[in-house]
């Protein structure tokens, strides 16, 4: 066991399970560092012995999980998450935290965020329970399997009717303060009108066309490859018109600005760390200012996806097409727009009326007489 100091706190370090282990001993005096770090290897030899687990702790339990998780893609919200979860369960014992306990952290929670959000927080809670059980072999009980936690949410489909999205990408080019004011060069985010644009052409997610490269643009067979996906694999994407003139653009802008840049979406000023041709890593802030100029209530930037997705449905472009479209794994995923084609499936309905068909048969019967 090795016994060492971090800062201004003593730490220990030692093998257990066949990896590594290393755990605060929360104190900066030495000689109580060496008591408790003393009753560690003490339960440490119990459990060789006997078989009994030693005491874990909840910031144990995050370490693990998320050291396993470092290199998978939505990693960032699993550490947001974490976050929370660490600020109200500290430096509990994972004998401690029960069902009970969970609930609790869901009406701590209830009280600043909404149920899908608690539901995505305690389902890492849960992943990190599970990972230590299967993959550690630690003897520990997931207290989320009994706890009262929110239900899954409805999926929810908010779209912009034609005129809004005018409205949203007119805004984006000429952004106003709250006051009404223009916004200065170094407030405004030139590339937001073409990244809406984009995105209500293309239904590719935030992260795909933040992270795209101009490598991964090819013109000439109209495709765009996405790394950045949510499936964590490379996916196409097909290019129309409209989404061709976007890039073009993007491609000149890029020659104006900074023609080394990879990225189609890239910083035009430097501001702090960030120089001219760097990755843009958000738009969050720049989108909630079009949609309040623009008068779009109750809309995120995932919306974008939303809306391209039910714009080609009420067109008449069946649900499998739209599938393939969106890259959904199977077209159970697709179903919650199916109802913004109601005429098309009424027409669907009525041609396989029983009317219908004996007026087809009646009238094939007089054809062949």
């Amino acid at each position: 066991m090795q016994f060492y100091k971090r800062g201004d706190v003593y730490q220990v370090s030692f093998q257990y399970g066949g990896r590594q282990v290393r755990r605060s001993l929360k104190t900066s005096c030495k000689t109580i560092a060496k008591q408790r770090a003393a009753k560690l290897e003490l339960e440490l030899h119990e459990a060789q012995l006997f078989g009994k687990e030693p005491e874990r702790s909840f910031k144990e339990l995050m370490i693990t999980y998320l050291e396993a998780k470092q290199r998978t893609r939505g990693y960032s919200r699993l550490q947001s998450g974490a976050k929370h979860l660490r600020t109200f369960f500290g430096d509990s014992k994972l004998s401690d935290i029960n069902p009970s306990n969970v609930e609790k952290y869901v009406t701590w929670r209830s009280e600043v965020v909404q149920d899908g959000t608690i539901k995505r927080e305690t389902g890492i809670l849960s992943a990190a329970f599970n990972h230590v059980i299967q993959k550690h072999d630690w003897k520990v009980t997931n207290p989320c399997i009994a706890a009262d936690l929110p239900s899954d949410p409805k999926g929810r489909v908010r779209f912009l009717t034609k005129p809004e999205g005018r409205r949203l990408i007119q805004a984006a080019q000429n952004p106003l303060s709250r006051k009404g004011d223009p916004l200065s060069e170094f407030n405004r985010s030139p590339f937001l009108p073409d990244y809406i644009e984009l995105a209500l052409n293309t239904g590719c997610r935030k992260q795909e066309l933040l992270g795209l490269k101009w490598s991964d643009v090819d013109l000439a067979t109209q495709l765009l490859r996405l790394s950045h996906t949510k499936a964590g694999e490379w996916q196409t994407v097909p290019i129309n018109e409209e989404s061709r003139a976007v890039l073009l653009r993007r491609m000149q802008r890029r020659d104006q600005v900074c023609p080394n840049t990879p990225y189609v979406f890239f910083h035009e000023l430097p501001r702090g760390k960030v120089e001219v041709g760097d990755r843009v890593m958000d738009i969050k802030k720049s989108f909630k200012n079009a949609c309040r100029q623009a008068g779009i209530e109750d809309f995120r930037i995932h919306d974008l996806r939303h809306t391209f997705a039910s714009w080609l449905v009420m067109d008449g472009l069946p649900l499998y097409d739209v599938s393939k479209l969106l890259r959904h794994s199977n077209i159970t995923m697709t179903e919650k727009y199916a109802h913004f084609a109601p005429d098309h499936l009424q027409q669907a309905l009525a041609n396989r009326g029983f009317s219908a068909q004996f007026q087809h048969t009646e009238n094939s019967l007089k054809a062949v007489a």
